[in-house]
Order: structure tokens, then C-alpha cells, then sequence
């Protein structure tokens, strides 16, 4: 593991210069991509190219699959695959200059292998290492409280929800303790690990959206699967999914087939 602990090196000095990235990046346009509210601006472009140039100068045999120049119809090498999500959170990021994150996984032969979900505004860096745990800034957070869907918060995408799956939409609404909706899948998700949320799920998302919860869910005893029950893999491409505890996949999920 002694190369993985170097990767993580690297990757915990690269991260950390992502505000001086954006602060160097003029937003000159706003494009729209599979729809109106879909965002993508040169800062995306930009730091998923600054993010892949670092990792490709330094291990040029790797794979990078970055949202921005996602191929669908393509199976990537899981040998080497690093996953980025440049900006999580774009609609944040324009509308609110806040709520919005980097991601970024490695997987070798296709296991989860190192994730890391950085806050910018807030310089907070989550991070897991297989068989090591998950660290918020450093500090190893401990397994979180298998919690109920009563005694839990749910996030979501309330508008995708309620128009797409009212039933279930509905259910939590009535039998979780809250909802919560942030908008983006790497604070959304980190939240679940550091025990504030019970769940969070998604109703269509990238490879790029679930990457980290493949370790997250490993390292920390959480659920992490499609509303069906089904088991995610990096190049599953575009899916529904949740990261919960198992009492609320229980109950919100699985008592529902």
C-alpha cells in the first residue's frame, strides 16, 4: 500500500490548489448541456484539465474519466482510472458562489482505492483510503449511528422527486425526520458520512456523482445501491442511486419491493 499512500500525497497537494485555479479563470460564457438548469462554465473545463494534466505528468499510463469529457459509449480501463468531477455543484457555484465541490477517485482493477470530496469555500477536505477509513481534514471520522428513516434527514433532488418519483418522494417526506436538498452529490454525500444525514439520493447520476461511495459506503458500513437494489460499478454510466444506513435502505427501500 506503500504506492497508495504516495498517491494520496500527491493528490491532498494538488486539491488544495484548486481556489487559486478558479480565482485564475475568467467566467466568460455559461453553457447549458443536457438542459436549462444543467450547467457548465470555464472553470469546470478548466479545473478538470489542470486536475487531469497533474495526474497524466505524473502517471501518464493512467486513465482519466472527468465529467466534461465523459464519452458515454465508452468502457473505461479500470486498471489505473482516476474520476473527476471538476465542480459539483455547478448551478451552486454560478448562482451562490458556495455549496459546490471537487471529486476525485481512484480505482485500481476496478476497487476503490482513494476519494476525495474537497468543500473549497470552506478549505474542508474529506478523504478515504481502502482498509483506512474516511478523514475530514485530517482527523479519521468514526463509524457513524445506524439511524432510522424517523430518527434520520433524507437529501434529495426535491424537483427530479416529485416529478419522477412521487411515491417514494412522498414516503420520505412523511417518514424521515427532515429533507435536505444541497444540490450537489459530494457534500450531499459526505454529510452521510459524517453522520449529519441519514441518506442521500439521487435520482440520475454520473459515474462522477457516485465515485467516492463506492469507499465511502465500504469504509463507513453504509448502503450504497440503485433504488432497484442493484450494485453500481464505475462504468455503470448514468443511474439512479442512494447512500443511507441500512435501516433506512430498509425501510425506505427494501420494504417497498
Amino acid at each position: 500500500m506503500e504506492h497508495i499512500k504516495q498517491l494520496d500525497k500527491y493528490i491532498q497537494e494538488i486539491i488544495r490548489t484548486i481556489p487559486d485555479v478558479i480565482r485564475g479563470i475568467e467566467i466568460v460564457d455559461i453553457e447549458q448541456k443536457s438542459g436549462e438548469r444543467d450547467l457548465v462554465t470555464e472553470v469546470d473545463k478548466g479545473v478538470e484539465e489542470f486536475l487531469k494534466e497533474k495526474i497524466l505528468e505524473k502517471f501518464p499510463d493512467h486513465e482519466v474519466l472527468g465529467e466534461e469529457t465523459y464519452d458515454v459509449d465508452a468502457q473505461y480501463d479500470t486498471k489505473n482510472l482516476w474520476v473527476i468531477d471538476p465542480i459539483d455543484g455547478t448551478a451552486n457555484f454560478v448562482k451562490q458562489r458556495n455549496d459546490f465541490c471537487t471529486i476525485i477517485s481512484y480505482f485500481e482493477d476496478g476497487e476503490p482505492m482513494l476519494t476525495y470530496i474537497y468543500e473549497v469555500t470552506k478549505d474542508d477536505l474529506y478523504h478515504g483510503i481502502k482498509d483506512e477509513g474516511i478523514f475530514l481534514n485530517g482527523e479519521k471520522l468514526p463509524k457513524i449511528e445506524n439511524k432510522s428513516l424517523f430518527e434520520s434527514m433524507i437529501s434529495t433532488d426535491i424537483r427530479r422527486m416529485y416529478l419522477h418519483m412521487p411515491e417514494l418522494f412522498d414516503k420520505i417526506i412523511k417518514e424521515s425526520f427532515a429533507t435536505r436538498s444541497v444540490g450537489t452529490s459530494g457534500l450531499e454525500g459526505s454529510r452521510v458520512v459524517s453522520g449529519r444525514l441519514g441518506g442521500y439520493i439521487n435520482y440520475y447520476g454520473g459515474p462522477w456523482d457516485y465515485s467516492p461511495f463506492f469507499l465511502f459506503s465500504k469504509e463507513m458500513g453504509l448502503v450504497f445501491k440503485t433504488l432497484e437494489g442493484k450494485n453500481l460499478e464505475i462504468n455503470s454510466g448514468y443511474s439512479n442511486f442512494i447512500l443511507c444506513t441500512e435501516k433506512v435502505y430498509k425501510e425506505l427501500i427494501e420494504n417497498e419491493k
